[in-house]
């Protein structure tokens, strides 16, 4: 088959499309072919379990290597432009090109096969030949690993069938291996597992703050705030009450003596604490009342009430 740069182009994109669709199709078989090992180390069969788990191991490295030719492919298909160039291969693509041939004898892929043929016209049957049996080392050694026909190691197989032991939720070891799970301390003694701590401690961080501080921190903080309204509120009140003449200004001589105003004193903290309502004498003083503007008595006790309510 002679050499077509269009053709040759063509080809390694199909070669790219049939290497994804093997990779998906192979994935997707030992996916099923790992829930039936599973199934075989449940019911006790470890040896059919041993003797299957090996070709799942060479399936994956199967997959491993089509991935390898595949970017193989797309790097040719950027570079495509040196293999036209000269009769020989150019260093820069020189493991690419080698690669292919040697996987193209190797994979079950038909566009690799006729990629080999193409660059055998090109670049000589013996060139080609020597890539086939790797006789110079050209081809990528990781390639080489994993389409290798040998058998996969006793510890590779073990490692596999503890991993799919461990996906499927199935309780089996390999003999000589204790069953002491990882998580279990030096001593053989399970450590007891850690209660969560309950939300009501977290709502109750104030309140244990105030006990440290002592008994009767927290009686003392609330009656000074309460104390301290209250005399505003009494403050208040007794600006709005007249003002009563004293007993210089009574010019009957009577010992009567005007009420002083009520002295406050802090209330203890109760949920409704009532204010104590200053008395106010009755008595008419002899001497003419002032003229001024001054609320009634009633007028005073509605404002007192509108207070207490606020």
């Amino acid at each position: 088959m002679r050499f077509s740069l269009s053709k040759f182009k063509v080809e390694l994109k199909l070669s790219v499309n049939r290497l994804r669709l093997l990779q998906a199709k192979k994935s997707s078989l030992n996916a099923k072919a790992r829930r039936e090992i599973a199934t075989l180390l449940e019911s006790g069969k470890e040896r059919s379990a041993y003797i299957r788990v090996e070709n799942i191991i060479r399936e994956d490295f199967n997959v491993e290597a089509l991935e390898i030719v595949e970017l193989y492919c797309e790097l040719l298909t950027a570079r495509v432009g040196l293999i036209e160039q000269s009769r020989t291969v150019d260093p820069g693509i020189s493991e690419a090109v080698w690669s292919i041939v040697y996987a193209s004898t190797r994979a079950d892929v038909r566009e690799l096969v006729i990629l080999r043929e193409m660059l055998t016209s090109k670049f000589g049957a013996e060139a080609v030949k020597g890539a086939i049996d790797n006789a110079e080392g050209q081809v990528d050694p990781k390639l080489v690993r994993k389409l290798s026909p040998q058998a996969p190691p006793t510890e590779l197989v073990k490692l596999y069938l503890k991993e799919i032991a461990s996906v499927y939720r199935v309780n089996w070891r390999p003999e000589g291996e204790n069953d002491d799970s990882n998580d279990t301390p030096s001593g053989g003694v399970k450590e007891p597992a850690r209660l969560a701590t309950p939300p009501a401690a977290f709502e109750c961080a104030e309140l244990d703050d105030l006990l440290d501080e002592g008994p009767d921190a927290a009686k003392t903080g609330d009656s000074q705030n309460s104390a301290g309204s209250d005399t505003d509120k009494d403050k208040e009140v007794s600006d709005l009450l007249p003002s009563v003449p004293s007993t210089s200004e009574n010019p009957s001589g009577s010992d009567s003596v005007a009420p002083k105003p009520p002295v406050t004193k802090p209330l203890a903290p109760k949920p409704a604490a009532k204010l104590p309502v200053p008395v106010v004498s009755r008595a008419k003083p002899s001497a003419p009342a002032p003229k001024d503007d001054l609320p009634s008595l009633d007028e005073l006790q509605r404002r007192f009430d509108a207070l207490k309510r606020g």
